[in-house]
C-alpha cells in the first residue's frame, strides 16, 4: 500500500517550487467587465423606484461612457476600483457624473473644483494642496483618494446607509446634522434629491446595458489607469509620457492641473504590463 507524503516531503516540495509569481497588471480592460463589477456592487440594485426625470436628465452619463474618446469609461473604471477597494457602494462612482460630468478641469461658479468638486475648505481638511499655482483638486488620483477617505469617514460617523452619506457628501455633514435637530434648517431640494439622482443613473446604465448597440460600444478594450510618481525635477509631462510609451495627449488630458513640481500623475499602466511601472505606482 502506498503511503501518503509526510509533512517534511510536502514542505520540501513547496520550497522547491518557490513563491508564486505575481500576475502582471493588464494594460487594458474590457469596458463590459467594468460595468459588470459596477452593477454587482450596488447597494440598491432594484430599479422599480428610479426617477424617470433624473434618468432623462443624466442621459449624458450613458452617452459619455459609450463615447468615442473613452476617457469617461477609463476614469469611471479607475474611480470604481478605488471605491470597491475601500468596500464602499458602487453608487458613489456616479458622484462625479453629477458633480463634474467626469471632467477633472471643471470649476463651478461656487468655487468647487475638479472631478469631485471639492470646496477649498474640504480639500484642505483632506490634505489637498491649493497654493502657489498648484490646485490638487484637479489631480484625479489625489482628489479620488481624498474622496474615498471623506466617504469612509462619513460612513463611520453617520452609519452605513448610502443614501444618508450621499446627502452628507453634497450638503455637508454639519448641514445634515443641523437639519435633523428640532427646529433645524431643512435641507434644500438639491441635497434631498442627491441619492435619487445617483440611483437613477445606476438604473439608466442598467437600461442601456440591455441595449445591444450601447453594450457593443462599451464592450471594448480601454487603458487601465494608475497613479504614477514622477521622478524629482520633472518639468515636461509630454516628454515623460513619451519616455514611458504613453500617448502624451492622453496623459495631458488626464492631468489638466499638472504643474512643474507636482510629483503624482494619472497614466495608463505600462504597455508591457510587467508589474509596477518604472517610476513606481503611487496608487
Amino acid at each position: 500500500m502506498r503511503r501518503s507524503a509526510g509533512p517534511i516531503l510536502l514542505l520540501a516540495l513547496l520550497l522547491a517550487t518557490g513563491p508564486a509569481t505575481p500576475a502582471a497588471t493588464p494594460a487594458t480592460r474590457d469596458g463590459a467587465e467594468v460595468m459588470a463589477r459596477f452593477h454587482a456592487r450596488l447597494a440598491a440594485p432594484g430599479c422599480g423606484d428610479a426617477s424617470p426625470r433624473w434618468k432623462r436628465h443624466y442621459a449624458h452619463a450613458a452617452q459619455d461612457l459609450a463615447g468615442r474618446d473613452a476617457q469617461a469609461l477609463m476614469l469611471f473604471g479607475y474611480v470604481l476600483d478605488a471605491l470597491l477597494a475601500a468596500d464602499l457602494p458602487a453608487e458613489y462612482a456616479l458622484i462625479p457624473f453629477v458633480e463634474s460630468r467626469y471632467r477633472p478641469d471643471v470649476r463651478s461658479p461656487g468655487g468647487q473644483v475638479g472631478l469631485w468638486q471639492f470646496t477649498a475648505a474640504t480639500a484642505r481638511r483632506h490634505g489637498i494642496r491649493i497654493r502657489g499655482g498648484i490646485d490638487e483638486r484637479r489631480s484625479i488620483p489625489i482628489a479620488t483618494r481624498a474622496a474615498v477617505r471623506h466617504l469612509q469617514r462619513l460612513q463611520r460617523t453617520l452609519g452605513g446607509d448610502w443614501r444618508t452619506i450621499a446627502i452628507a457628501y453634497n450638503a455637508g455633514e454639519g448641514a445634515l446634522r443641523a437639519s435633523r435637530r428640532t427646529g433645524g434648517k431643512p435641507l434644500n431640494g438639491i441635497a434631498r434629491s442627491y441619492p435619487a439622482k445617483l440611483h437613477a443613473i445606476a438604473c439608466l446604465l442598467a437600461d442601456r446595458g440591455a441595449q445591444a448597440r450601447w453594450q457593443a460600444a462599451v464592450a471594448r478594450q480601454v487603458p487601465r489607469l494608475v497613479g504614477r510618481e514622477l521622478p524629482a525635477g520633472t518639468r515636461d509631462l509630454h516628454a515623460w509620457a513619451r519616455a514611458q510609451g504613453h500617448d502624451p495627449t492622453l496623459v495631458a488630458a488626464l492631468n489638466p492641473g499638472w504643474r512643474s513640481g507636482m510629483r503624482e500623475v494619472l497614466a495608463p499602466v505600462s504597455a508591457a504590463g510587467a508589474g509596477p511601472d518604472p517610476a513606481g505606482e503611487a496608487n
